[in-house]
């Protein structure tokens, strides 16, 4: 009888370690899968097994780049890389929308923007077939600080990445957010706010751990023959100076008509920040504004994505 016992309590103990360490698994990959992540390289795989790893640095093309992003339910990424030369914009591309991970080997995203080829593609796929996204099912391989994926279920290679430091304590400004308003300032004086309709003009910013990155999606507002059809973003680095009401960009290379590179830390852009309250903020920079020529300051409401 007392061996009975000991064998049910045994299995109980078993089962019951079997489900915290699952418990503890799902935590693991939906904490993991969070923040920014750098392509490193691309895997060949032959029959679904990995053979060979080709390093963006070893390639033909060593100046290659794109950066991913996960956070809350939201993905975003650029790279420099995909590009069309007969098209009026010449950056490449980038995508955003939103994820669900299933575990360290299944996650879905469902890209409804982006900017460059990526965008006009999203645009294009979302009218033919009268969606709001277009999903993309992969399998990954998600492991301490590194991830693979593969896009297609027969493809024969698969994206390498390794997840990128944080440069900065967490901040109140790190989140996703959505511009919802612009306002025109002549002279530090507010005179005109227009808001940001998504189906006009898509401004989205991921801030996380002192990098950023960030998509304005302009389909909407633009005919596909004009430079702006491409929208633009880009990626980069931010400090956030609450003390002073500032926030320090330094973005290092773009998207769409965004064309330009620089080294870390090299390309200060400042702006004069006010949060409202957690979820709202306004941050004023110098130049001017699509469609108004006098404006000497563009201000920016963003709103948070939760």
């Amino acid at each position: 009888m007392i061996k009975k016992i000991f064998t049910v309590l045994l299995l109980v103990l078993i089962f019951s370690c079997g489900d915290n360490q699952t418990k503890q698994s799902v935590d693991s990959y939906e904490e993991d899968i969070l923040g920014f992540w750098n392509r490193v390289g691309t895997i060949q795989l032959m029959n679904g097994i990995p053979v060979d790893t080709l390093a963006f640095a070893d390639s033909n093309n060593p100046d290659n780049k794109q950066i991913k992003a996960y956070l809350n339910d939201r993905v975003m990424w650029v790279n420099n890389f995909w590009i069309d030369s007969t098209t009026p914009w010449k950056g490449g591309s980038g995508g955003y929308g939103k994820f669900n991970i299933y575990s360290r080997d299944s996650l879905t995203e469902l890209m409804s923007n982006g900017t460059g080829l990526m965008g006009t593609d999203i645009k294009q796929y979302k009218e033919d077939q009268g969606v709001d996204s277009q999903a993309w099912n992969m399998s990954i391989s998600l492991g301490d600080g590194t991830f693979s994926q593969k896009n297609r279920p027969n493809s024969e290679y698969a994206e390498y990445w390794k997840k990128l430091p944080d440069l900065s304590p967490k901040s109140r400004i790190d989140g996703v957010w959505k511009r919802v308003y612009e306002i025109a300032y002549v002279n530090d004086i507010p005179v005109d706010t227009t808001s940001a309709p998504s189906d006009v003009i898509l401004d989205v910013k991921v801030m996380y751990g002192g990098r950023y990155m960030y998509q304005v999606d302009l389909t909407g507002l633009a005919e596909s023959d004009q430079p702006l059809y491409g929208g633009f973003g880009g990626y980069g680095t931010f400090e956030l100076d609450i003390d002073n009401g500032e926030l320090n960009e330094f973005q290092e290379w773009g998207t769409g008509t965004s064309t330009q590179t620089f080294a870390f830390k090299t390309n200060k852009l400042t702006h004069k920040i006010e949060f409202y309250n957690d979820d709202l903020f306004l941050q004023i920079s110098s130049g001017s504004i699509i469609g108004n020529s006098e404006a000497t300051g563009r201000g920016l409401v963003y709103k948070r994505i939760k």
